[in-house]
């Protein structure tokens, strides 16, 4: 009995509007994936700007009373 040889490319059998479709969401996927990382990355930054201006109002404060005294 000969074994029909096995198949290394199966995307070769995968019509093209299948494989496009498959390419059209994981382009999506990725455009979502870094819509959500600006928004992380922003609201991260909006946190620390916060701290740091809680941090020098506290400088300018404690400066401010220092040079009172």
């Amino acid at each position: 009995m000969e074994k029909e040889p096995e198949k290394k490319q199966k995307i070769m059998d995968t019509p093209l509007p299948v494989i496009l479709e498959g390419i059209e969401g994981a382009a999506s996927d990725a455009r979502k994936a870094a819509d959500d990382a600006r928004i992380a990355g922003e609201k991260a930054a909006e946190e620390v700007m916060k701290r740091l201006r809680k941090l020098f109002l506290k400088m300018a404060k404690d400066i401010t009373e220092e040079l009172e005294k």
